[in-house]
C-alpha cells in the first residue's frame, strides 16, 4: 500500500525509461487496498500481429481504524472498494502497443465525504527500428485523489482531487558492450479547490507542468557487470507566478549519477548508483536544493521457493509549506514472497518513506508493513485477504499516527491464471512441518508509548509523547496448517504485566499495562528445514490503569481497551517437537479521555511494541529434513529494516522549584547496512559484526501558546558487536550479542525566553540477541532485538538545567548474503 499516495515529481518514471524498463511495468496505479501479486503476465503467448484482451474486477471490503491519520481522536470506518481493469494488447514481430483502463471506486459506510472515484487510461508502445535501436512512447491520464496520510493533505472537508496527464518518449540503443538511452517526459497537474470549515481552500497555486529530459550511457565491463552514468534536466513551471503565501515556486534543476549493475548469479542481481540532485527556485525566499542522490535495487529469486526484493531511491518533491522550497523523499522497500503454487500465493512487504523538508524544521517518516494472500477457486476467480499497518513519526508534536487496515476481497479476470493446474487440489495438513497444535511460553520486553492531547491554561493546549519500557510473560497456544511452503494458523495468547510510565510534576499522572489477551491469524513460509517465517495480525484486549492527580481533581481508571496488532517472527525447530520463537509485534489502541478537573479532559492514545523470545512444544513431531545443513561460517553482508523506540528519563525543575521526573518516549523506523563474519565449531558460533543505521525516532512536547517546546531525535548510529550463538538445527542459529554503538541525538529545548538546540554523539552499550535462519546456501534471514543504554546528559536553558537519560530498544529484520 502506498501511504504517501502521491509523488509530486516524475524523476522515477524518467529513470525507469533510461534503465530500459517499460512504462507498463513501472506505471501501475496507486491503490487504497494492496495490489494483487505481480504474476499477471498472460498465460498464453500472443501470436504475431495479433490482438488480445484481458479484463478484471476486484471487489474489496475492509475496515480502517484511523481514516484521517491522526494521533488523537481517531475515527474508524468500513469501506467497499471496486477496482475494474481492461487491457488491450496489439503485438507484432517488431512492435507492441497496449491500452489500459483502470478504476478504483471507494465508498465509506459512515463518512461519505471521504468517498472517491479514481480513473486512469494509458497507452504504452514499443517498436524495434533495427536490431540495435528501439523507440518507446506513451502516457496516461488520471483522475485521482490525495490520501489523508499525504504530507501535503490540506485538511479539507473532502480529500483533494487532482488530474494528472503524463507523456513520455525515448530511444533505446544497444550494440555490443555499449548501451545508451535518451528519454523525455512531461507531466501536467491540476488540483481542485475543496471546501473547509473556514471557507474554500484554493489549490490552484499547486497547478504546474513538469518537463524532464535525460540520458544514460552504459558499458559492460565483464560478463554480468555493467557500469553506467546518467543525467537529467528538470524544469517545473507553476501556472500561478506566486502561491498563496507569496512564494514563486517555479524551478529548474538537474541530477547526475554514476552506477554499477552486477549479476552475482542466476538468482541474485543488484544495481546501485550515487550522484547529486540540484533544484534552483525562482524565488529568492526559497533555498535552492543541493543534496546527494542515491538508489539501489537488489533482486533475489531462489529455486527453493522464496524471493525477495529491496529498492531504495531518492527524489526532490514539491510542497506548499510556507518557507520550505521542497522535501527530499528517501524511500525504501523490502518485499518477501512465497513462490506461486497452483492455487495459493502469499507475500509480505515493508516500506519506509522519509520526508525531509528543505528550508523548514519539519521531518517525517512513514513506515508501512503488509501481508497478503490469494486463493484461486479456479483459473479465473480468486479470494484474498490483505492486512496493512502504517505508522508516521514526525518531529512536530501531534503529527504521529498509527493505522490498521484489513481487507477481504473477491475477484475475477478474463485471462487464465498463470501456471494454473486444474488437477491441483488445495490440501491443508496439520501433520507436516510446523503444522498441528502447539503451545509456547515467551519472555516479552517492549515499550508503551502514549500520545497525549489536552487543554492547558487559558485557551492553550499541550501535545506530548510519553512512554517507558518493561517486561512481561506470555503464554500462547494455537493450531496451524501447511500447504506446500505456506503456513496458515490461528493463535490465542495471554500476557501478565507490561510497561509503565510516570509523569511526576505539578500534575501527577501515569499509565500501567496490567494484562492482556488476544487472538491472531498467522500467515507464513516454511523452508526446507521445516522452520517458519511468518507475519501475524489480530485483536488484543489490554487492561490499563490510568492515574491522574491534579489540584481539585483525582482519577484512577482501570479499563480494558481494544487494539489491533501486527507482528513478524520466526520459529526454528529443535529436536522432534520443540521450537524457539522470536517475534516482534506492534499494537495500537483506541484513544480515550481522562478527566483532569473543571470539566476538562486529556486524550490518551496508546501504542505498544514488544519483542518476544521463548520456547514452544508441538503436539506432532517434525519430520527430519534431508536438506544439507546451512553453513553459518564465513563473511556476509546485507540490509536491515526495523522499528524501535527512544526513551528519555527527564529530570529537572519547573517554575516555583517544582521537581519533575517524567518518562518520555516515541517509536519509529530504522534502516541500515551490516557486515560481519564468524566461525562455527561443534555447533557453537563465534562472530563479529559492524552495522550502520539511519532512523527517525523522536518524541516531542508542544505547550501552546506558552511554555516549553522540546524534543529528542535519534538520527544516525554505527557500531560493532560480538555474537555468540548455538546452531539449534541444520538451518537455524540462536545467538546473543554485546557491543558498542555511537549515536547522534538531536535535542531541542525552548521556552518563551530562550531556545537551545544540541546535536551530540553519544556512546552506548548495546546487548541483545535473535534468531537466524538459512534460506538457501547463500542467503540468511534474521530477527534481532537489542537494548542500548546511553547514559545521561544535561541541557541548560533559561537558567535551568534539564537532564535526559536516554536508552533505546531496536528490532531489526535483516537479509544477508554470504560473500
Amino acid at each position: 500500500m502506498n501511504y504517501s499516495r502521491f509523488k509530486h515529481g516524475c524523476g522515477v518514471s524518467l529513470l525507469c525509461l533510461m534503465a530500459g524498463i517499460s512504462y507498463q511495468a513501472q506505471a501501475q496505479p496507486e491503490t487504497q487496498a494492496p495490489p494483487l501479486e505481480e504474476d499477471s503476465e498472460p498465460a498464453q503467448t500472443v501470436a504475431s500481429d495479433a490482438i488480445s484482451f484481458d479484463a478484471e474486477l476486484d471487489m474489496a471490503f475492509g475496515y480502517l481504524d484511523n481514516i484521517f491519520a491522526t494521533q488523537n481522536d481517531e475515527v474508524d470506518d468500513l469501506i467497499g472498494i471496486a477496482r475494474p481493469r481492461l487491457d488491450v494488447l496489439a503485438k507484432g514481430e517488431n512492435y507492441q502497443i497496449s491500452v489500459t483502463g483502470r478504476g478504483e471506486i471507494g465508498r465509506y459506510e459512515s463518512n461519505s465525504a471521504e468517498d472517491y472515484d479514481d480513473w486512469q487510461i494509458g497507452l504504452n508502445s514499443r517498436a524495434r527500428l533495427s536490431s540495435e535501436l528501439t523507440i518507446v512512447g506513451g502516457g496516461d491520464y488520471r483522475w485521482d485523489h490525495e490520501n489523508r496520510s499525504s504530507p501535503e493533505d490540506v485538511n479539507g472537508l473532502n480529500p483533494t482531487e487532482y488530474q494528472r496527464g503524463y507523456g513520455f518518449a525515448g530511444l533505446l540503443w544497444n550494440k555490443g558492450d555499449i548501451s545508451a538511452r535518451i528519454a523525455g517526459t512531461i507531466t501536467d497537474l491540476n488540483f481542485s479547490d475543496i471546501p473547509s470549515t473556514f471557507g474554500t481552500i484554493n489549490n490552484d497555486d499547486r497547478d504546474r507542468v513538469h518537463y524532464e529530459l535525460g540520458g544514460r550511457f552504459g558499458y559492460e565491463l565483464s560478463s554480468g557487470t555493467d557500469i553506467f552514468v546518467q543525467a537529467a534536466y528538470d524544469e517545473r513551471r507553476y501556472d500561478d507566478d506566486f502561491d498563496d503565501f507569496g512564494f514563486a515556486r517555479s524551478s529548474d534543476g538537474y541530477s547526475a549519477a554514476l552506477g554499477l549493475r552486477h549479476k552475482f548469479s542466476p538468482q541474485l542481481s543488484a544495481e546501485i548508483y550515487a550522484g547529486i540532485l540540484e533544484q534552483n527556485y525562482d524565488s529568492p525566499l526559497l533555498r535552492d536544493v543541493s543534496t546527494v542522490d542515491f538508489g539501489a535495487l537488489l533482486d533475489w529469486r531462489d529455486p527453493t521457493g522464496i524471493s525477495a526484493t529491496v529498492r531504495v531511491d531518492r527524489t526532490v518533491e514539491e510542497t506548499t509549506l510556507p518557507g520550505a522550497s521542497a522535501y527530499i523523499l528517501t524511500s525504501g522497500q523490502f518485499s518477501l514472497r512465497a513462490i506461486n503454487t497452483p492455487r495459493l500465493t502469499s507475500g509480505f512487504i515493508i516500506q519506509g518513506s522519509h520526508y525531509d523538508y528543505f528550508g523548514a524544521s519539519r521531518s517525517e517518516f512513514v513506515t508501512s508493513t503488509g501481508l497478503w494472500a490469494r486463493y484461486w477457486l479456479d483459473k479465473r476467480i480468486y479470494l484474498g485477504a490483505d492486512y496493512d499497518f502504517a505508522q508516521r513519526t514526525s518531529n512536530r508534536a501531534g503529527f504521529d499516527y498509527d493505522e490498521n487496515r484489513l481487507f477481504l476481497r473477491i475477484g475475477a479476470q478474463l485471462e487464465p491464471r498463470k501456471n494454473w493446474d486444474a488437477a491441483s487440489q488445495f490440501s491443508l495438513s496439520g501433520k507436516s512441518g510446523p503444522g498441528g497444535g502447539y503451545g509456547a511460553l515467551l519472555f516479552s520486553h517492549g515499550t508503551m508509548t502514549t500520545g497525549l492531547d489536552g487543554p492547558r491554561g487559558n485557551g492553550g493546549s499541550n501535545t506530548a509523547d510519553f512512554g517507558d519500557d518493561g517486561a512481561a510473560a506470555v503464554a500462547a497456544a494455537g493450531y496451524g496448517f501447511v500447504t506446500g511452503p505456506i503456513y496458515l494458523g490461528l493463535e490465542v495468547e495471554g500476557q501478565l504485566a507490561g510497561p509503565e510510565w510516570n509523569h511526576n510534576a505539578s500534575r501527577v499522572f501515569s499509565l500501567e499495562k496490567k494484562d492482556s489477551f488476544g487472538a491472531s491469524l498467522r500467515l507464513g513460509y516454511v523452508n526446507a528445514g521445516s522452520d517458519l517465517v511468518y507475519g501475524r495480525f489480530g485483536v488484543v484486549s489490554s487492561r490499563f490503569r490510568t492515574i491522574y492527580d491534579h489540584p481539585g481533581s483525582s482519577a484512577d481508571i482501570s479499563e480494558r481497551e481494544t487494539g489491533v496488532g501486527f507482528g513478524l517472527g520466526m520459529e526454528a525447530g529443535f529436536g522432534s517437537r520443540g521450537f524457539v520463537r522470536g517475534e516482534y509485534s506492534l499494537a495500537s489502541y483506541g484513544d480515550y479521555d481522562v478527566p483532569t478537573g473543571q470539566g476538562e479532559f486529556d486524550n490518551f492514545s496508546n501504542s505498544e511494541n514488544q519483542f518476544r523470545l521463548g520456547i514452544g512444544f508441538r503436539l506432532g513431531a517434525t519430520p527430519e529434513s534431508d536438506q544439507p545443513a546451512h553453513d553459518f561460517s564465513g563473511a556476509y553482508a546485507g540490509v536491515q529494516f526495523g522499528h524501535g523506540s527512544v526513551i528519555s528519563q527527564n529530570f529537572g525543575f519547573r517554575s516555583g522549584g517544582v521537581p519533575i521526573d517524567i518518562s518520555r518516549s516515541s517509536a519509529g523506523p530504522v534502516f541500515g547496512l551490516l557486515a560481519g563474519g564468524g566461525i562455527v565449531w561443534e555447533k557453537f558460533y563465534l562472530g563479529a559484526e559492524i552495522d550502520a543505521d539511519i532512523s527517525n525516532i523522536d518524541w516531542n512536547i508542544d505547550r501552546d501558546p506558552s511554555g516549553r517546546i522540546f524534543s529528542t531525535e535519534h538520527e544516525y548510529s554505527y557500531g560493532s558487536s560480538a555474537r555468540l550463538g548455538y546452531q539449534i538445527s541444520d538451518s537455524a542459529l540462536l545467538y546473543g550479542r554485546i557491543g558498542v554503538v555511537r549515536t547522534k541525538f538531536d535535542t531541542q529545548f525552548s521556552t518563551s525566553n530562550i531556545s537551545v538546540r544540541e546535536k551530540n554523539w553519544k556512546t552506548g552499550t548495546r546487548f541483545g540477541g535473535g534468531v537466524e535462519l538459512g534460506l538457501s546456501s547463500s542467503a540468511r534471514l534474521r530477527v534481532d532485538y537489542t537494548h542500548t543504554d546511553y547514559g545521561a546528559f544535561d541541557i541548560e536553558a533559561d537558567q535551568s538545567v534539564d537532564r535526559f537519560d536516554n536508552s533505546e530498544n531496536l528490532f531489526r529484520i535483516a537479509l544477508a548474503f554470504k560473500l
